[in-house]
């Protein structure tokens, strides 16, 4: 395998995993952290916060209520990331007692709220009954589910949640059969309390969203391990070279990176925007990206259009109560 050349403004490369390095979508941190559209996702997420002053949260339906909480989580989770970044390892941002996830700087309706108080003791109890919950909550490392490209709406949020759980489950950041032993993602320890009875519940859990080519193998396999991780944050290549150096940046392609809308009642709702086909399309013809990260950008392209054509979102009705 060909090492990357290092050019002007770049720092050593360090090694990441083979098997997960082109997984997850992108987030453009690159840019975002060095301009004033970093400040639109606090004014966001305090726009969110202020809903059920306009409309009481239980005056909403159930699937209101959950594209609420998922999209406040989403928005608030990068307004934190922003405040750190660069950071190539968000290890020790996200675990112990001083993780972003445990920061109360969310508040809702009088109540001061961390990230994890969002994901543990408002989703996960009063949701919990539907598994698939567990992947609306990106966090901003490749060993997490994905950040959509748009926001969580009532109306088709467990079929946007299932379109994520098939991607991760079918990712390499999510599962991989390796000698009849079934390697699963960390991030399911995050999710124990919905699986009762953890190794046959995720089996089950993992069968129903697996892809045909891997079913057998999955259920042939001899032991569950929670083995895969991936603590890298989701950009395209700024903590590969020096913070703010290298080559000039274009502010064009920060219509890319993020948008409002309003879906959500009574606030702006985030409308994420990734590696999308139009900029990875027109990188080439940038001298923005070096060889190195030209080459990564194409081979990320390469690796979305591959998901895109394998995966099937499963067409599940809203109230289904038994979704995994």
């Amino acid at each position: 395998m060909l090492k990357p050349i290092v050019g002007n403004g770049t720092r050593l490369r360090s090694n990441r995993d083979r098997d997960t390095a082109l997984e997850a979508n992108r987030f453009y941190f690159e840019e975002v952290v060095k301009s004033d559209i970093k400040l639109g996702f606090k004014i966001i997420r305090q726009s969110l916060e202020k809903v059920p002053e306009e409309v009481p949260l239980n005056a909403l339906t159930l699937d209101e209520q959950l594209a609420y909480w998922l999209n406040l989580y989403n928005t608030a989770i990068i307004e934190k990331l922003i405040e750190h970044y660069p950071v190539r390892n968000a290890k020790k941002l996200l675990e112990g007692e001083n993780s972003i996830l445990n920061d109360k700087f969310i508040n809702v309706s009088g109540h001061t709220l961390s990230l994890n108080n969002i994901q543990h003791n408002i989703v996960f109890k009063k949701f919990g009954n539907k598994k698939i919950v567990m992947y609306g909550f990106y966090q901003g490392i490749i060993g997490s589910p994905n950040l959509r490209n748009e926001a969580y709406t009532a109306d088709k949020v467990y079929q946007q949640l299932s379109g994520n759980a098939e991607e991760f489950v079918n990712s390499n950041r999510g599962v991989q059969v390796k000698r009849n032993r079934l390697n699963v993602s960390i991030f399911y320890d995050q999710a124990k309390i919905l699986f009762p009875d953890f190794e046959n519940d995720l089996l089950k859990h993992i069968l129903n969203y697996s892809d045909s080519s891997i079913n057998s193998q999955v259920e042939d396999s001899e032991e569950l391990i929670l083995a895969i991780e991936d603590w890298n944050v989701t950009d395209i290549y700024g903590t590969e070279r020096s913070f703010g150096e290298g080559n000039a940046t274009n502010k064009a392609a920060l219509l890319n990176a993020v948008a409002a809308n309003s879906s959500v009642p009574g606030a702006g709702a985030m409308n994420l925007s990734f590696l999308d086909d139009m900029l990875s399309s027109k990188v080439s013809s940038q001298s923005r990206f070096s060889p190195a990260v030209l080459d990564k950008i194409n081979k990320l392209r390469l690796k979305k259009k591959i998901n895109s054509s394998s995966v099937k979102i499963k067409d599940l009705p809203t109230m289904y109560s038994a979704l995994y």
